[in-house]
């Protein structure tokens, strides 16, 4: 039987009120889609049962309600200057109340790193900024009060 036989005996099997899911939750129940199965599945046999094309279908769904940058981790990939600067905002961050002379240097490298990423307009490079100046102007004000 070919291909176009194959869909017509599926499509001439759905509902006249069938939509495109229905339409795709057949072409798994038969395996005709594989994509988005685990090896589980690929080893059963054809019809699936329906709580497996639940499953299936439940996976292609969250999948595709997923922000572009979650599903193609090729999409977001952060310099090396903005990757320094974030590892050192997070440092300075943690360590802002804990140990200050750490946080304060940590800050000062975050915040050259984030500059010098975006001078190389990298992305997401303002983040190790923000987080240098989150750490840091906590700091001004204890030691502004101080005085």
């Amino acid at each position: 039987m070919s291909m176009k036989e194959e869909l017509a005996q599926i499509l001439s099997e759905l509902p006249d009120e069938a939509d495109w899911e229905d339409l795709l939750r057949e072409l798994y129940r038969w395996k005709k889609i594989t994509v988005g199965m685990n090896e589980e599945e690929l080893a059963m046999e054809a019809p699936l049962p329906e709580s497996e094309i639940n499953a299936i279908m439940g996976r292609v769904i969250s999948a595709s309600n997923l922000p572009d940058d979650m599903r193609n981790t090729r999409k977001y990939n952060p310099g090396n200057y903005v990757t320094l600067g974030m590892a050192s905002g997070v440092v300075a961050v943690l360590f802002a109340m804990v140990f200050p002379p750490l946080s304060w240097l940590a800050a000062i490298i975050a915040g050259i790193a984030g500059v010098v990423g975006v001078v190389h307009k990298e992305e997401k490079a303002w983040v190790p900024i923000l987080l240098a100046l989150v750490s840091l102007i906590p700091m001004l004000f204890i030691a502004g009060s101080n005085s």
